[in-house]
């Protein structure tokens, strides 16, 4: 694994973490009681997802932990972070944060295809409220992981 690929992993890491902190305070406090914000939050929501996918592919891509499956690809993505590659890496997070994501994931779907449809309060509460129980064991998972990432940059550069 070379030194580059994993500083530029530490690097785009650490401001994807902005990104996450940043939207998870635009939903997690969002007032669902106004209609028009349950369309807020599942944009935001949507924007949360896209970019911890895209933090994930990056993950795969430095780790050589390729999808081999287009058709499941988001799944499938999903389901590698939550898996360990021995010798390799550690997974990336763990069963609850795995099932929260997941949960997450299928929203993202849904909010993306279901352009006529009119959204679920008691869906969006349900999910509000798995962002406020689960965030920070997401956060905990992440964090774990970047200082992974860090370590073995500091064993490749010593090498």
């Amino acid at each position: 694994m070379k030194l580059e690929d994993l500083k530029l992993l530490e690097g785009f890491f650490s401001r994807q973490l902005e990104i996450l902190e940043r939207l998870y305070g635009d939903v997690a406090e969002l007032d669902l009681a106004k209609y028009e914000n349950l369309y807020v939050f599942a944009l935001k929501a949507q924007q949360f997802y896209t970019a911890l996918e895209d933090l994930f592919k990056e993950i795969a891509r430095v780790f050589e932990n390729r999808v081999e499956d287009p058709t499941r690809f988001h799944r499938e993505l999903l389901v590698r972070m939550n898996t360990e590659v021995p010798e390799i890496r550690m997974a990336v997070i763990d069963e609850r944060a795995f099932r929260f994501l997941d949960r997450l994931r299928r929203f993202r779907h849904f909010i993306r295809h279901a352009y006529d449809y009119e959204l679920d309060r008691e869906e969006i509460e349900k999910l509000q409220k798995m962002f406020r129980e689960d965030f920070e064991v997401l956060r905990e998972d992440l964090n774990r992981f970047l200082e992974f990432v860090k370590d073995l940059s500091y064993e490749e550069r010593e090498i």
